[in-house]
């Protein structure tokens, strides 16, 4: 699932209003990665929504002018130690995630949804928006 139908199944399903960010997260100057944000200063609500895996080109040297050649692609995971997801919700408040996580886990397409403690997240998450 793309990140852009990720965010409208979450805001129909669970009545949330993540909005693309106008400023995407920059890992190391070279890529960027879309971002969504869903906030309300009167409800205390603070979150945002991005990916966690990141195909880039791999520069080849052999056969670059071939009628074989092909590009070649890494994926690169932004929190390392949680490879295997997709995407991440941060939360930035105090706002009660149960009812949240609850909606998520029916959505369709949706395999799993989890909570994540975000010191543990916070080790390896090197990014600047």
């Amino acid at each position: 699932m793309k990140i852009f139908s990720l965010a409208f199944q979450i805001n129909k399903y669970c009545f949330t209003n993540f909005v693309r960010s106008k400023n995407d997260l920059k890992i190391e100057n070279t890529f960027y990665v879309p971002h969504y944000n869903w906030e309300n200063k009167q409800k205390g609500i603070d979150f945002e929504l991005f990916v966690n895996k990141l195909n880039i080109e791999v520069k080849e040297t052999e056969l670059t002018d071939s009628l074989f050649s092909f590009t070649n692609t890494k994926e690169l995971s932004l929190i390392e130690s949680h490879k295997e997801v997709d995407f991440f919700i941060k939360q930035n408040c105090y706002f009660s995630t149960s009812n949240l996580i609850d909606k998520m886990s029916k959505i369709p397409n949706i395999s799993l949804v989890y909570k994540v403690p975000s010191d543990e997240l916070l080790e390896n998450f090197n990014l600047d928006i």
